[in-house]
């Protein structure tokens, strides 16, 4: 009995898909756009609708050098291992803030999952919900990941 075809067969129903850094920047713009248009409570404040952020690519930048490093170096801070800050990583990445937030997590395996972490932590939420923010950028990275909010000059 040849079994290469049934054996390739099953191999390619056994595949994973992936996902790109862009559709997964999508999903994030869109899930933290739905959570501001319907408000929410964060902890025992109750946010109300703010108006939808628009993607940057500045705060991206800064979001993947950030989650690079958490992931590279096993690590979750908002801090980097090269002592570097939120702000220093903005500006950095050439993004001239007025206001800023950044939200870190570990551990999640989507975005529906970590969002569901942010929400619950009364800090996280009130970064999404800030309606100070009009631009966000995020970035994933091995179960790492990062949102970076602000408000341009």
């Amino acid at each position: 009995m040849n079994l290469k075809f049934p054996v390739f067969f099953l191999f390619m129903f056994l595949t994973f898909p992936t996902f790109s850094q862009d559709s997964l920047n999508q999903a994030m713009l869109k899930a933290v756009n739905e959570l501001r248009a319907s408000g929410c409570s964060c902890g025992s404040v109750r946010m109300r609708a703010v108006s939808p952020l628009k993607w940057n690519p500045k705060l991206e930048s800064a979001a993947r050098k950030h989650v690079k490093d958490m992931a590279g170096n096993n690590f979750l801070s908002h801090s980097g291992s090269d002592k570097s800050t939120a702000e220093t990583r903005l500006s950095q990445a050439g993004y001239n803030w007025s206001a800023y937030g950044e939200n870190i997590a570990m551990g999640a395996e989507s975005v529906g999952e970590v969002m569901a972490m942010w929400k619950k932590s009364p800090g996280h939420c009130r970064n999404m919900m800030n309606p100070d923010f009009k631009e966000m950028g995020s970035a994933f990275k091995d179960n790492y990941w990062v949102q970076d909010f602000g408000k341009s000059i």
